[in-house]
């Protein structure tokens, strides 16, 4: 390993002793395809990892898998309760179901998710009113497959869930329906 690089999966078959396909089995949990990798093999793989600081590059990985395990939240304002409840819940949820949330204010929720930044997105309920470049954005995204639930008492264009931001009691439950509602979409 270079001085001053990160620890690559080659580092890690290298100090492991094992070729980059066990590394790659190991580290992805799967199960090594044809040949079984004994435990032994598979502590000394994460044993290597864990020395080395290992971490597995998030975007390559996604490349591979044609997903990115990132859920967006596209918002108008922090300041705004229903926005912030949205983040809050999101942040604490999304995890818990092997996706990472990321928080977007403001307008640029259209480029990060048109350049595939994101398996889904839920677009908060500020503003109440989507632009003519919100609708469009939506109906690319709808076209190339990305789940969407859009928090809003306006019809959607067709292929967005939809949730009424006075459906349930508070913003909190509010929240947690979205998030529920979109990975039920992403994993349907």
């Amino acid at each position: 390993m270079r001085h001053g690089s990160k620890p690559t999966i080659r580092d890690v078959a290298e100090a492991a002793g094992v070729s980059l396909t066990t590394v790659s089995y190991v580290l992805s949990g799967r199960p090594g395809g044809n040949t079984r990798i004994s435990q032994p093999t598979q502590d000394r793989v994460h044993a290597a990892a864990h020395e080395l600081g290992y971490v597995p590059n998030q975007a390559a990985r996604g490349m591979r898998r044609g997903r990115t395990d990132v859920v967006a939240l596209a918002i108008t304002d922090l300041e705004d309760a229903r926005d912030r409840d949205l983040a809050t819940a999101a942040a604490s949820i999304l995890p818990r179901h092997g996706y990472q949330p990321v928080i977007l204010v403001g307008e640029s929720w259209r480029q990060f998710m048109l350049a595939g930044g994101a398996d889904g997105v839920i677009l908060g309920s500020v503003p109440a009113e989507r632009t003519a470049a919100d609708l469009e954005t939506m109906m690319e995204l709808v076209d190339r497959g990305v789940a969407q639930l859009l928090l809003s008492d306006t019809v959607p264009p067709d292929g967005v869930d939809v949730l009424a931001p006075g459906t349930p009691a508070t913003a909190d439950a509010l929240a947690g329906q979205a998030v529920a509602r979109l990975l039920s979409r992403l994993r349907g």
